[in-house]
């Protein structure tokens, strides 16, 4: 019996598979040996489509990183009235287990791509905005430098969780809600 001739995609179902292979290469192998070529590979088409849909292998990057940093920002906005829990850090780690190159990727934007650094500068911006209920604009500079440091502290707390092979997950979210509630508290009280 002969083969059936593969069948035709849309462009935009063409790049969205094209994205999970690079989504599903990242997960396996993280940033070394990401390349144009390997997502080619991946999703079984010629090495020109994910250049057309994408332009390159910085840009290709950036919308997988995109992609899991919308899941990430969900996460972290769904608190009520910007209060990251236990279930906030856990849906977070989950993402991560299943995505560590992503923090890589967040840890490094800078030197990655210009258009991955405005992207995580921004998410770390909607992030202190969510901690405090308010837009960036309305914040105080104490509160944007508060929220970048609280935001630090969770970064590197799952560097280091990260580089222990991602064990004891109960217990870095039992410290990062431990360090969320302490900064929490001494709010309240300051603006009493």
């Amino acid at each position: 019996m002969p083969e059936s001739p593969p069948k035709r995609l849309s462009p935009s179902a063409r790049k969205e598979e094209i994205l999970q292979a690079a989504l599903n290469l990242l997960a396996a192998g993280g940033l070394k040996g990401f390349s144009l070529e390997a997502v080619a590979r991946a999703a079984g088409v010629a090495l020109s489509l994910p250049r057309h849909y994408f332009g390159g292998t910085d840009e290709l990057l950036k919308a997988a990183t995109e992609h899991i940093l919308r899941d990430v920002e969900n996460v972290f906005r769904s608190g009520k009235g910007g209060v990251y829990d236990a279930n906030s850090f856990d849906a977070y780690l989950q993402i991560l287990a299943g995505a560590p190159w992503v923090h890589e990727a967040w840890m490094r934007a800078g030197e990655l791509h210009s258009g991955l650094d405005a992207i995580v500068r921004m998410a770390r911006r909607r992030m202190t905005e969510s901690m405090y209920g308010r837009p960036w604009n309305a914040l105080t500079a104490a509160e944007r430098i508060d929220g970048r440091g609280r935001i630090g502290y969770i970064e590197a707390v799952v560097a280091e969780w990260l580089k222990q092979g991602m064990k004891n997950r109960v217990l870095v979210v039992a410290a990062l809600v431990r360090a969320y509630k302490v900064t929490a508290r001494r709010d309240r009280r300051s603006a009493a």
